[in-house]
């Protein structure tokens, strides 16, 4: 009898020992995942435009006022055709609203050239010709993307015509300091998910349906906003 109840008492003990333990894997397992899913949503937030301090540089090229109700961020290459065949969309919805836009551009590069058009584009910028040989780029873009001719020949005809200095336009895309803007640009981009071009962000919001349409519409609804 006496044997009996220590076997049921060994029993009950091992039940409650069970239960104990149980659930103290239950807790540690229950904290591992929230610790982890808090994790996962700090990283969320850091990677979230919105909360990025990193979405423009003031090195950035910038064309509209800074009080502008909307404020489009867009990274693009240079070399890339879609980059091309949209930049007519940008500049037609600044021309319409010149008053309530700014549009800052950053460089995500991913073509052979691309790195060279994006140092001349900042050297043209130097003297005050960013935006004009930016357009003289995507007009051009097969000139000098496809062709057997080395690019940077294309680049100083397009300095001339621009009436740049060209010595100094050739020294400026040679100038370490091209590079240490255009890896900040780079790195940026990464931080903010940027995997292809173009990539448009609207008042800090990657803009997912890249279609003119959705592009046009989405910047008049933040205008709407603010009247």
């Amino acid at each position: 009898m006496k044997k009996n109840k220590k076997i049921a008492l060994k029993n009950q003990l091992n039940r409650e020992l069970k239960i104990i333990l149980g659930s103290f894997f239950a807790i540690v397992v229950i904290a591992i995942v929230f610790y982890f899913t808090n994790q996962n949503n700090k990283l969320n937030e850091n990677i979230n435009p919105t909360k990025q301090d990193n979405l423009t540089r003031d090195f950035n090229h910038k064309k509209g006022p800074e009080n502008a109700k909307v404020k489009i961020v867009e990274f693009y290459d240079p070399e890339c055709e879609a980059c091309a065949a949209f930049s007519p969309y940008v500049k037609e919805i600044i021309s319409r609203y010149q008053n309530d836009i700014q549009l800052t551009v950053r460089y995500a590069l991913y073509h052979g050239n691309s790195t060279l058009a994006a140092k001349a584009s900042d050297a043209a910028a130097l003297q005050g010709k960013f935006w004009d040989f930016q357009e003289l780029l995507f007009l051009n873009q097969s000139e000098w993307s496809h062709s057997q001719v080395p690019a940077i020949e294309n680049f100083i005809k397009y300095a001339k015509d621009l009436d740049l200095d060209v010595l100094k336009f050739q020294t400026d895309i040679n100038d370490l300091k091209r590079m240490e803007t255009i890896s900040i640009d780079l790195e940026d981009g990464k931080k903010l998910g940027v995997n292809g071009t173009p990539t448009i962000f609207i008042n800090g919001k990657k803009l997912e349906n890249l279609h003119p349409n959705s592009f046009k519409e989405k910047i008049e609804e933040e205008i709407s906003k603010t009247n």
